[in-house]
């Protein structure tokens, strides 16, 4: 399941729509399981050419997975809310986390900088306010580039957890 290319070509969605992953919180935040299904969701976004609409949901599912790297080194299934949802910063945070001594994710982190995705305003960075943001604002390009990203981080990250048991879904 996670070791195979997707192909952001066709319409179909892999169904993780019952997944419930062990870092889930008491108040119902589950970052691992909101990054497949954000990964899924900007695929099928991006199969009917709605290229806002996944490059939001690809930077969500980048977002939760950061969030979930610094979930597993800080040992907690705490919220992670001081980072809200700068990508810099929760990148900058997972990394730091995986240079320490005591590191657990630092082989999930494959590429440097971790995500192609920069924290900013759009149409060249991501933000959460990217919703508000007329109907064209992304470019076909830029919404492949950020989806494969965030796929390739689900596998990287999410993915490797999953098979070495840091995280169970």
């Amino acid at each position: 399941m996670f070791g195979r290319e997707w192909d952001f070509t066709t319409s179909s969605v892999t169904s993780r729509l019952f997944l419930v992953s062990s870092k889930r919180q008491a108040t119902g935040e589950d970052y691992p399981a909101a990054a497949g299904k954000h990964c899924d969701d900007a695929r099928a976004l991006l199969a009917a050419s709605r290229f806002d609409g996944a490059a939001y949901l690809a930077g969500y599912a980048v977002e939760c997975m950061l969030k979930t790297v610094i979930q597993v080194e800080q040992g907690t299934a705490a919220p992670v809310l001081q980072y809200r949802h700068n990508l810099d910063d929760l990148s900058g945070e997972a990394l730091n986390l995986a240079t320490l001594p005591s590191a657990r994710t630092c082989r999930y982190l494959k590429s440097r900088p971790v995500t192609a995705l920069a924290y900013g305003t759009p149409p060249s960075c991501w933000k959460e306010t990217l919703r508000y943001f007329p109907v064209g604002t992304i470019r076909e390009a830029t919404a492949r580039d950020w989806c494969r990203d965030a796929q390739r981080l689900y596998v990287e990250i999410i993915g490797g957890m999953a098979q070495d048991g840091e995280i169970t879904l």
